[in-house]
């Protein structure tokens, strides 16, 4: 298994690099709200116990989360933006434990979570590396916990439902998959799946 075919350095630098310019351009998912899909997943009573937001960038959703009372984490890989959100939970008085690090290493945090969110990361990874993340996610996830992913719908990262359960194999189950929709700067935002898998091993 070569570095830069499942997550390897070289493909941590070429995700790195395009984040880098993302921020530096203004990134269209930096809408200083959290996600509504991640609100109404809340109000539906579907985030529950510890949480981590994956991939978190300004953490917007953990610290909605936080703000309702909830234990929660984030992780991302680029520091300016942790970073941000580390400021921003200064400011809004939330207990937000906010970390670097890689989505594909999740036991580098030596803990376990009841639910993971994930707005918008798992359609970052190329198919040769979704198992490895979907491996990740249950090396971080007690025994029933729920993995909730917002990932794009249409257009060339888009994630087919075949193509998810391909990912998510033995040990998880698909226990809904909808239609949803992206918040983006752009108001017009992008059309997006919802997905809500149970690790079950």
């Amino acid at each position: 298994m070569s570095g830069t075919e499942h997550g390897g350095p070289e493909v941590d630098e070429v995700r790195r690099a395009f984040f880098q310019a993302a921020y530096a351009q203004g990134a269209p998912w930096d809408i200083r709200r959290p996600q509504r899909a991640i609100v109404e997943l809340w109000e539906a009573g579907e985030i529950r116990g510890d949480v981590l937001d994956v991939g978190c960038g300004f953490a917007e959703n953990a610290l909605f989360l936080a703000a309702q009372g909830l234990r929660v984490s984030g992780m991302d890989m680029m520091e300016p933006a942790i970073n941000r959100a580390r400021e921003q939970a200064r400011e809004r008085g939330l207990e937000v434990d906010l970390r670097v690090g890689n989505a594909l290493r999740l036991t580098e945090l030596g803990r376990r979570f009841d639910t993971i969110i994930d707005s918008a990361l798992l359609h970052v990874f190329e198919p040769a590396d979704r198992p490895t993340f979907a491996a990740s996610l249950a090396s971080a996830l007690n025994p029933g916990g729920r993995y909730h992913a917002l990932y794009f719908r249409e257009g060339p990262r888009a994630i087919s439902p075949e193509a998810l359960r391909a990912a998510f194999g033995s040990g998880w189950r698909v226990l809904s998959l909808r239609e949803t929709h992206y918040e983006e700067t752009d108001p017009e935002g992008a059309a997006a799946w919802l997905a809500t898998l149970e690790w079950v091993a």
